[in-house]
């Protein structure tokens, strides 16, 4: 799914729980505006066990185009320890950057790296999705590249 928000923004509850893949995407595409998606940011949102989010983002801007492997393990430390008081918490990841709504092979790999660093730390992930100007879509299923980094 992809989304595009367009004219006013509806009222919506930020303390309504996210029990969907499309629940998670309009949140993302709710609060990260077009300037946000202009940056090459990774935000970071927590999500308690009852799919209620957690009132904090956490932007890290000026992030590389191709993932820096001790950036993505420190993203995955920070997700670990921020949940350890939030047993069955998640977190979602999102990679905003300008340009088209398609994946391309830089995002593949921050979702691949993500993935990988996002065990080690056993840092759980609810979604890795991207957000551009064009919109919010999961990377889930996005094809891995042949190699990582």
């Amino acid at each position: 799914m992809t989304t595009a928000t367009t004219g006013a923004t509806p009222e919506f509850d930020l303390a309504g729980p996210l029990h969907t893949d499309d629940d998670v995407l309009r949140r993302v595409d709710l609060l990260l505006d077009d300037n946000a998606r202009h940056l090459r940011s990774v935000v970071l949102m927590f999500l308690a066990a009852d799919g209620g989010q957690l009132p904090v983002v956490v932007p890290i801007d000026d992030v590389p185009e191709r993932p820096d492997p001790m950036l993505v393990d420190s993203v995955c430390w920070v997700i670990a320890e921020a949940l350890a008081q939030h047993a069955g918490g998640a977190a979602v990841i999102v990679l905003t950057r300008p340009g088209a709504g398609q994946p391309v092979d830089a995002d593949v790999r921050w979702c691949r790296l993500l993935d990988v660093a996002a065990r080690r730390h056993r840092a759980a992930i609810r979604m890795v999705c991207l957000a551009t100007p064009a919109g919010v879509r999961s990377l889930a299923g996005s094809p891995h590249p042949d190699t990582a980094g």
